[in-house]
């Protein structure tokens, strides 16, 4: 009976010893990945201003289509919010429990046509991303 009492104590102490590495390790995971995401919107926004020709918007033109993943929250990974908010030029995310991560795309003219896009629930999403000339030359990001 001792040594099932100790075991238990052991494994208790044990868990508790490794649960704040195992938080750190969950939000360090999400926050790569969802820097990555962002780096990829990024470049794909890039490389059209870089490469193709503006079109007029509902003109069909050249596009970029960035897939991504937003995690569920699990033993790898913290529950996030994602963003893309056109009028202040921004990609953006939120870990549970963290402070908002912000990323400002200088030098482009991003436009959301209808208000911020927000991805909050754990599931596969589609971004179409594409160069318009309306009051100048900007990139617009869509669902896709």
């Amino acid at each position: 009976m001792i040594r099932v009492v100790l075991a238990v104590l052991l494994t208790v102490a044990l868990l508790a010893a490794v649960t704040p590495a195992i938080d750190e390790g969950r939000t360090a995971r999400t926050a790569i990945h969802l820097d990555r995401v962002t780096d990829r919107i990024e470049r794909a926004a890039r490389s059209l201003r870089a490469h193709e020709d503006p079109t007029r918007p509902g003109v069909a033109g050249a596009r970029r289509i960035v897939r991504f993943r937003l995690p569920a929250r699990s033993w790898t990974a913290v529950g996030a919010r994602l963003w893309i908010d056109g009028d202040r030029n921004l990609i953006g995310y939120r870990l549970d429990g963290g402070r908002p991560h912000r990323t400002t795309l200088r030098d482009l003219d991003l436009r959301t046509p209808d208000g911020p896009v927000v991805f909050e629930r754990s599931a596969r999403y589609r971004l179409a991303v594409s160069l318009v000339r309306s009051d100048g030359v900007g990139v617009t990001i869509t669902r896709g």
